[in-house]
């Protein structure tokens, strides 16, 4: 899932990752990252993370939850799927765009993605689409 936040994201024992980054309604942007690689989305921008090479990897997130725009519960509207009122785009409702660049990356490297199955499981759990305002 992806959520605009404050994030910094540090890059730990990876060999070849991708983060798309973009503020709301814009096309993504694409950028490579590896170890030691540290990337801070702008406030409210959506961020995903890709690891597109053929090596586990891990990343460690720091945040500043003092600045979380919140709900009515207190609750970070970035942990909050946007079909329920919240900051957070769900893997069945993110950019084509998205999808296609990460599966693009993987082919790069001879790798295909496997994300499908996953996709299809969330589906069966998201609540219905919120209509959007015209």
């Amino acid at each position: 899932m992806t959520a605009p936040s404050t994030a910094a994201r540090l890059a730990r024992q990876a060999e070849r990752l991708e983060a798309a980054v973009t503020p709301d309604g814009e096309e993504p942007r694409r950028y490579e990252w590896s170890a030691g690689s540290l990337i801070i989305p702008p406030n409210m921008w959506f961020h995903q993370h890709f690891n597109t090479g053929t090596a586990p990897a891990r990343y460690l997130a720091f945040k500043h939850e003092g600045v979380s725009i919140r709900n009515a519960q207190g609750v970070p509207k970035a942990w909050i799927s946007r079909r329920l009122g919240g900051d957070q785009i769900d893997y069945a409702d993110e950019a084509p765009e998205v999808r296609r660049m990460f599966a693009e990356a993987l082919a790069r490297h001879g790798i295909q993605p496997r994300m499908d199955e996953a996709y299809q499981a969330e589906l069966a759990e998201l609540p219905p689409e919120v209509p959007t305002a015209v």
